[in-house]
């Protein structure tokens, strides 16, 4: 009878030691690092600006009323960066996580605010890339612009 003991006892034991090696072999390797890679490439300015070269303006009198414009729109830009006066809390998509603001101006002029929070400061560069990149700016560029100014001219 104690010999049955002993074979049941090694038997456990040895399926245990068993079992426990499956185990171990199955767990990640604490040397890798488990954060995938990005797998959207964003494109260099030099492919931007070769994708989208159709785009620039070549009109030099309309380049000088753009400038002017632009100056005016940076002013403007300023202003509505930093006063919340008149925005109301306005959310297109629920499972976001940028909350939207809108105004009326003069009746007929709709302001759209959108806090964009960067959460890593190292992505900075990706985040300037991403919101030059034509394609990706769709999400806030609904289609009213024409065309694009370049300023090295």
């Amino acid at each position: 009878m104690n010999m049955f003991y002993i074979q049941i006892v090694l038997f456990l034991l040895s399926i245990s030691i068993y079992m426990n090696n499956k185990t171990l072999a199955t767990e990640d390797d604490p040397g890798e690092d488990a954060i995938p890679e990005s797998t959207y490439n964003y494109l260099t300015p030099e492919e931007i600006y070769e994708k989208n070269k159709h785009l620039l303006c070549t009109n030099s009198e309309e380049i000088i009323q753009a400038g002017e414009v632009m100056n005016e729109a940076v002013e403007l830009l300023k202003y509505h960066a930093t006063c919340m006066d008149g925005y109301e809390f306005f959310n297109k998509n629920p499972n976001s996580s940028m909350p939207f603001y809108n105004k009326k101006h003069q009746d007929y002029i709709n302001i759209e605010k959108i806090h964009f929070k960067v959460d890593d400061p190292d992505d900075y560069n990706e985040v300037i890339n991403m919101l030059w990149d034509p394609d990706y700016a769709i999400f806030f560029n609904t289609g009213f612009v024409k065309s694009i100014q370049n300023t090295n001219n």
